[in-house]
């Protein structure tokens, strides 16, 4: 295999070495090729063994399986073009010690697999996450391939003009959503995700999710690369070269505005206004193409906002309510004898037991284990509680796969029942998906969060369930992948309360809090260390380069795009569908840093 044209293979350093297509494509497949891939995938979620979850067996996947599938054998690949261009062609090992952290991230993940209690799901992935052990350590092949290959200008261009090309698709598939001609709502489009035809889209017609999973990860995608294109405008002096990396630029604005997420449209100002600062010099040189690009970001922000029916400024502005919230249903507690609802600083206690016919007979008592009386409403089934301290109504449920009782409080019905389960008399809810589950006492987390469920687009809520695990799963987590196994999805009023009814929480919306509780405290601590050092030395690097050459454009912008995706991680979690791409463009990063400092290029 010819990899690359060398003088000494022995002496040579990468980045002196001119690399064939066929040591470029695995990147080019991260960054261009993999987030495309959409194919409908049925699967067994093998969560029917967690009574609890109410998972069905049978499930479907569009745009993670596949993706997940693909990005692990380009990563195998990565390895292996490593040992043959280090072993095979004498290529010299390069590495840079800010790589150690992601590495030990990647250890600590594989040892959190094998420790699981879940490691099934750690190595094989869970129902809409497939992000298993292979793909996390994946991350770091991708990072230090990318290091490794991507130093020299030539090899970088050539990478960018696929990369371009894989842009160019998503853009024009993303047109397509944001002008309510949805590419894969149409009869060719769902031919070539489902065969079988018939698709069901959950998002409205007119915002943009292109083939990412959720409209949310739109935002990590624009705000990777807008600032590339905005750098490349100033790498080249062809007319049709700059016209076309500001139409990419432009649209993908564009797209970012239809998808509604608001986070990413804060994310995207916070990373431009950065990369003014950095390029201050570059920008005020062109001062005309500055001024043209942010006359065109309010433009586009205030058509797509029109086109919508203002729904962009309501949703900014409804972005981080910090309102008290008042839940007058505190607790419900299925205990051994009894189930005990909490109200409005008042305890009701339900005991039901059956006569020789099987019809039930409740009792109910207070906290102080005074009686409260009842009585049959003129339907004849249901009982109205006659005390106003419990404006509840309840009845006996005699349905096809229940048997138990209902209890209707503040016009939402909750079940429950101590005859479902034999030999088993103690009392449970009924949950998504038709779920028995013990409702039990949840540890507080931060009173902020406790008291601002909503906070965040009601992030909130899962916030504050999620840090408590933090201590739970300290050291290696619980497992790749398993942050649905871990979460307390049996805390049905928490669930209520914050407007997740009938949900099933799959991920913390934070990035940082998912590594945290999967595989532990000091994986994250190394990511954010990797992180941090990469960002400082980036800093360190650009705040005063004067740009005079095409690697440091693109360094710096790869550098802001990095500053957007951790910024955007705060409130979205990692997902296969975009996440590679971050790895490979901080892998590109590093390794420009790397040239610039090692040739002495930084001034």
């Amino acid at each position: 295999m010819a990899g690359y044209n060398i003088g000494n293979k022995s002496k040579n350093d990468p980045s002196e070495n001119e690399y064939s297509f066929f040591l470029i494509l695995p990147v080019i497949a991260v960054l261009a090729v993999i987030p495309l891939i959409t194919r409908y995938y049925q699967y067994n979620t093998h969560l029917s063994d967690f009574e609890w979850i109410g998972v069905e067996d049978t499930k479907s996947d569009f745009f993670l399986h596949y993706k997940t599938v693909c990005l692990i054998l380009v990563s195998i690949f990565m390895i292996c073009a490593i040992v043959y261009m280090i072993l095979g062609e004498e290529r010299k090992f390069v590495w840079d010690k800010k790589l150690i952290p992601l590495a030990v991230y990647a250890v600590i993940s594989f040892i959190s697999a094998i420790t699981s209690q879940n490691s099934y799901f750690s190595f094989n992935g869970i129902h809409e996450q497939f992000e298993p052990v292979w793909v996390l350590m994946g991350y770091f092949v991708i990072t230090y391939y990318c290091f490794f290959i991507l130093q020299d200008e030539k090899t970088v261009k050539r990478t960018m003009r696929w990369f371009m090309a894989g842009i160019s698709v998503m853009v024009a598939l993303g047109l397509s959503q944001v002008f309510q001609h949805d590419f894969l709502r149409t009869e060719l489009g769902g031919q070539l995700i489902y065969p079988g035809g018939g698709l069901d889209f959950k998002f409205e017609l007119g915002r943009a999710y292109l083939t990412l999973y959720n409209p949310n990860y739109v935002g990590f995608y624009v705000t990777l690369i807008v600032p590339l294109l905005v750098a490349l405008l100033f790498t080249t002096k062809k007319l049709w070269h700059r016209i076309g990396y500001a139409f990419l630029a432009v649209a993908l604005i564009l797209i970012l505005f239809a998808s509604q997420s608001r986070a990413g449209i804060v994310t995207i100002i916070i990373s431009l206004i950065i990369m003014l600062l950095c390029m201050r010099k570059v920008f005020i040189k062109n001062w005309k193409i500055t001024v043209i690009a942010i006359a065109a970001f309010i433009v586009a922000f205030i058509g797509i906002n029109a086109m919508n029916q203002n729904i962009l400024l309501d949703r900014m502005k409804s972005m981080f309510s910090t309102a008290d919230e008042v839940h007058p249903l505190e607790n419900i507690f299925t205990n051994d004898d009894n189930v005990t609802i909490g109200y409005k600083g008042n305890t009701l206690i339900f005991k039901v037991e059956q006569d020789e016919y099987r019809n039930d007979i409740f009792n109910l008592t207070d906290g102080n284990g005074s009686e409260v009386p009842f009585s049959l409403s003129e339907d004849g089934i249901t009982y109205v509680i006659n005390d106003e301290r419990f404006p509840f109504t309840f009845s006996s449920i005699r349905a096809e796969g229940f048997y138990g009782f209902g209890v209707t409080i503040d016009d939402k019905p909750w079940y429950f029942s101590n005859l479902m389960k034999a030999n088993d008399k103690t009392y449970y809810a009924l949950g998504a998906g038709m779920a028995l589950m013990k409702l039990t006492e949840q540890e507080k987390s931060l009173d902020f969060l406790e008291n601002h469920y909503h906070f965040a687009n009601m992030r909130g809520y899962i916030w504050a369930r999620t840090l408590p695990l933090l201590k739970k799963y300290f050291l290696l987590g619980s497992g790749p992948d398993t942050f649905l196994l871990a979460f307390p999805n049996n805390d049905l009023v928490g669930l209520y309360n914050s407007g997740h009814v009938n949900e099933i929480i799959t991920k913390p919306h934070c990035m940082y809090l998912q590594i945290a509780v999967q595989t532990g405290v000091p994986s994250i601590i190394a990511m954010l260390v990797f992180f941090i050092w990469y960002l400082a030395d980036s800093f360190k690097l650009y705040w005063k380069h004067n740009y005079d050459s095409y690697l440091p454009k693109v360094g710096v912008a790869i550098f802001v795009g990095s500053i957007g995706y951790m910024i955007l991680a705060i409130t979205n979690d990692s997902c296969v569908a975009t996440s590679p791409i971050f790895f490979a463009l901080i892998g590109m990063g590093l390794g420009i840093n790397y040239k610039l400092k090692k040739k002495g290029l930084t001034n």
